[in-house]
């Protein structure tokens, strides 16, 4: 499986723009005759369909992309299985964790929730937002390829907060729910807890060392996840492992017995039990199923 991150972004010899945090792509001419393994998101990825149409799987659903539609996901999403006509054509962004977590840091967003709400998200949008999102695209290229300034970095992230209200307005006109963020020290806490939940590079914690890193205690920790997104804390960590789990189990040159140990189970045994509780599949089986 590959990996889309910033290392092998580094490394590929496809045009992107691109800095330590920040990734465009817009031709897919270069990429329309690779031939193109499993593709593991290790970051957040927006993308807007500009020409023709695409068939891809995400987590084992399969989807039929046309033009005007919009994808968001978070990291840790595997795509496979993908198909494109001829003439298709996409603007893509790709964004780190780190870079995420500076932003909803920095600039008051009102997008932390809506980012980690779920895996990923396909909406459609009409002729004139796409036309928005073509000229935030030749900004941000703009930016990235022009000498550094005093408030280079500033006005890249408002433009990221100007990307992102679009984004929000979207979810709206499809009937979702956005919450509404007040800055309340809950919401604070829910949003350091999802950036350290989503960061690829960080170890996975229980809910008392989570509240122990936030200074409060693990049942008002979890009252504020249940409050604000429905789902207590242990819940929205178990999701993450299982997400995590399911990914290692894919790759063949680690044993079940190491994914556990990476996942910080304390023996395989009990990995075993917390993975057939979560997916009604034992690791091997799912790692069969996959084969």
């Amino acid at each position: 499986m590959e990996k889309l991150d910033f290392q092998s972004i580094a490394e590929s010899k496809l045009n992107f723009h691109s800095n330590e945090h920040i990734a465009i792509f817009c031709d897919f001419d270069e990429v329309r005759n690779l031939a193109i393994s499993d593709l593991l998101i290790e970051g957040f990825l927006f993308a807007v369909v500009t020409h023709g149409q695409a068939q891809i799987s995400v987590d084992d659903v399969m989807y039929q992309l046309q033009e005007g539609d919009v994808i968001t996901c978070k990291p840790r999403n595997i795509f496979e299985r993908s198909m494109m006509s001829m003439d298709f054509n996409a603007l893509v962004l790709f964004l780190s964790p780190e870079y995420v977590a500076q932003l909803s840091q920095m600039v008051r967003m009102e997008w932390t929730h809506s980012m980690f709400s779920s895996s990923h998200q396909i909406l459609h949008a009409d002729e004139v937002a796409v036309n928005r999102c073509r000229l935030y695209f030749d900004l941000l290229r703009n930016h990235l390829s022009s000498p550094d300034t005093p408030h280079k970095e500033l006005s890249l992230r408002l433009l990221f907060a100007s990307m992102a209200y679009d984004l929000r307005d979207l979810r709206s006109f499809h009937g979702e729910e956005v919450m509404h963020q007040t800055y309340s020290s809950g919401e604070n806490i829910l949003r350091q807890f999802m950036q350290h939940l989503h960061n690829p590079s960080l170890p996975y914690l229980n809910v008392n060392e989570y509240a122990a890193l936030f200074s409060i205690t693990p049942k008002y920790f979890s009252t504020v996840c249940k409050r604000l997104t429905g789902k207590t804390a242990n819940q929205l960590i178990s999701e993450e492992v299982i997400r995590s789990s399911q990914i290692a189990l894919r790759d063949s040159s680690k044993s079940i017995k190491q994914i556990s140990m990476l996942m910080g189970f304390k023996n395989q045994s009990h990995f075993g039990r917390f993975f057939r509780q979560q997916t009604g599949l034992s690791p091997q089986q799912y790692r069969e199923s996959k084969e």
